[in-house]
């Protein structure tokens, strides 16, 4: 099973050894160090979970079962939340798979912080929601 990153919804960028993931569509955003960080670089780049579990388990040192397991239970919290999408379309496609060259620790389970305290801001309209303010103050709803 291949997973895919729908870019129309979702923003990411990796600095070092963290990776930064923005919902556009919820406004909810995500911050994974390490083993996440390696494992959302793989999986943004089609890798399957067999392929991310095999390079991650060489890369830390580490079972591969243990790592295959870690790495469902992080996968079924960003499917649930949208960041990822399954894709069978995808899965006899020959990838280039790479990981930054970095030194890395022990095997932990890759874990992703949520947060929305600026899930209003990141979803605002800074063009066409905007009020008497200004950018970044939302036109106040309309009571009925």
């Amino acid at each position: 099973m291949r997973y895919f990153v729908d870019a129309a919804d979702i923003s990411h960028e990796r600095l070092h050894d963290e990776v930064i993931i923005i919902n556009l569509a919820s406004g909810a955003y995500y911050s994974g160090f390490g083993t996440a960080a390696d494992l959302w670089t793989l999986l943004s780049r089609g890798a399957s979970l067999a392929e991310a579990a095999s390079m991650l388990a060489i890369e830390y040192a580490c079972d591969q079962k243990t790592v295959s397991l870690d790495i469902e239970r992080c996968l079924s919290f960003l499917v649930e939340r949208g960041i990822i999408q399954r894709d069978d379309a995808v899965s006899q496609r020959k990838l280039e798979l790479a990981l930054p060259k970095l030194e890395r620790g022990g095997w932990s389970p890759p874990k992703f912080d949520e947060y929305t305290d600026m899930w209003d801001l990141i979803r605002l309209d800074p063009i066409h929601d905007v009020g008497d303010a200004g950018w970044p103050f939302a036109t106040p709803p309309a009571r009925a």
